[in-house]
Order: C-alpha cells, then structure tokens, then sequence
C-alpha cells in the first residue's frame, strides 16, 4: 500500500512538472510564409567596388532596406536601428549568419565611395549596393519598391519620397516578412532566429 500511494505521489510530481513547463515555455511560432511574388537574382556594385550579385547572401539571412544616404529623416533612423538590432544579434550570439543590405535609390551620387563613408557610421559589417539607374529601378521592381523623385534637397541633389520596409530574407533568399520601420525589434529578434 506504501509503495502504491509513493509512485501515485511520483506520477502527480512528474505531471505537475509537465504541466508547469508547459504553460511557461514559449508557445511554438507559426512558420514565417514565404512571398513568392518578391525577390529575385540581381547584380550591383557594392561599397568596395566590386560586382555583387545575389547569390553571395545565400547562406545567411538577410535584412534588405532601401533608401538613399542623403535621405534627411526615415533612412538614417532606419539603418541606426539595424544597427542595434545587429548588436542584439552579436550579445546573443546571432549575428554571424545575418546579413544586412542597403540598396541605395540615388546612384548618383551614393558612389561605393560614398556609400562606404556612410555605413561605416552604422556598421561595419552592413553591405552597401549601388549600381546603374536600370539596375536600381529592376531590383527595386522586383522587392515591390515604390520610389520617386520629389524635387531638390538643400544641396540641389535629388530628394526621393520611398516606401520604407525591412524585408526579411531567409537562407535560400526567399521574401519572409516586411517589417515597417518601427517595428518592434525583439519581434525582428526572435522571427530571425527562427531562420537561423
């Protein structure tokens, strides 16, 4: 009888522990969907110079923004908080498989010169693309980018109203999800590593 009501209390404590582990944990996250009308192959000029084609972030996953560096406002916000979401990713030990990109609007005059002066502002390990104005307009066709020109800054350079999301890429360059560009970086955080 003694041995029956001890495995009885043995049974309840291993139940009470299931229990308990599972009302704790984190619930399961749905898989991210995959957007099979964007993205796509394409060819730039990175910061250094240098032919980039697509191929080079398979492997990786990757935070794609579009913008422009003489952008007065969203752009510079924009990349200062990929910034601190890359340094999340190293604190936690994430961030050697993660990419970020900036494809810039204004070839122009965001040369790989100049785009190499600006990242480093944000990131060192941030690759910067420019490249011809059809280059520019197919790949920011193939993310659903809307940009255009809407007269001159201050510096009688041209000034670009633009949509402004973070796309997602994962390991096989495949459209995630598009973050607005407040979003909540632990979100970004956590769908990140469920790609890693």
């Amino acid at each position: 009888m003694k041995k029956l009501v001890l495995m009885a209390v043995a049974v309840m404590l291993i139940l009470a522990a299931v229990v308990a582990w599972e009302t704790t944990r984190e619930p399961a996250r749905e898989p991210l969907p995959v957007n099979t009308r964007m993205g796509g192959d394409f060819t730039m000029t990175d910061q250094q110079g240098d032919a980039f084609h697509s191929d080079a972030l398979k492997g990786q996953v990757v935070l794609l923004f579009f913008g422009f560096t003489h952008c007065p406002d969203i752009c510079p916000a924009t990349m200062a908080r990929m910034a601190q979401l890359y340094k999340n990713l190293e604190e936690a030990g994430h961030a050697d498989d993660v990419q970020m990109v900036f494809i810039t609007f204004d070839p122009e005059r965001d040369t790989p010169e100049h785009l190499s002066q600006y990242l480093t502002w944000f990131h060192e390990d941030i690759i910067g693309l420019t490249g011809s104005e059809e280059q520019v307009e197919q790949v920011a066709k193939q993310f659903g980018v809307v940009y255009m020109p809407v007269g001159e800054d201050s510096q009688g350079g041209v000034e670009f109203a633009h949509s402004d999301f973070v796309y997602l890429l994962d390991r096989e360059s495949r459209v995630r999800k598009l973050y607005p560009v407040d979003a909540d970086l632990k979100e970004m955080q956590d769908d990140l590593r469920t790609l890693l």
